[in-house]
């Protein structure tokens, strides 16, 4: 094989991986008021927090893939099921609920595309570290608190 036969597969290769990760990622993002504790059981201080459904797994599964101040802080695994809400085309809801220590734990967040809103629990798979900190994943009780969020 020669050089250029090379340089134009490398090219190629390039071009659907760039195509695939843009394909991938719905990304919403929220500024955070309160201290936030995610799936895996860490605490980050108030600011940004991004979400980006990465892949969906099976019918009952999705990545997803958070960064807070900016900064990549984990990928985790959610719950989607259909809810009876509509949300702004182009935004998603976060839904938090007040931790023992008063901290904000994501627990899902919610997107209506077409007349289907998905709301992707975020709560169902957290880790042991998280376990004893994170309150149960529904939607009710007086600690609910939902943040409007623009997408990308």
């Amino acid at each position: 094989m020669n050089p250029t036969t090379k340089i134009l597969i490398l090219a190629s290769a390039l071009l659907c991986t760039a195509t695939v990760a843009q394909a991938g990622g719905r990304c919403f993002h929220a500024e955070i008021p309160q201290s936030m504790v995610l799936p895996d059981g860490s605490t980050h201080a108030p600011g940004g927090l991004r979400i980006c459904l990465e892949q969906t797994i099976s019918p009952a599964s999705t990545l997803h893939r958070g960064d807070v101040g900016g900064r990549p802080v984990g990928m985790f695994l959610s719950a989607p099921r259909p809810i009876e809400l509509t949300v702004e085309d182009g935004k998603a809801q976060f839904v938090f609920k007040k931790t023992i220590d008063d901290e904000l734990a994501l627990i899902g967040y919610a997107v209506t595309e077409g007349d289907e809103t998905t709301f992707f629990d975020l709560g169902r798979y957290v880790t042991e570290r998280a376990a004893n900190r994170y309150p149960v994943s529904d939607w009710s009780g007086d600690e609910v608190a939902v943040v409007l969020i623009a997408g990308r």
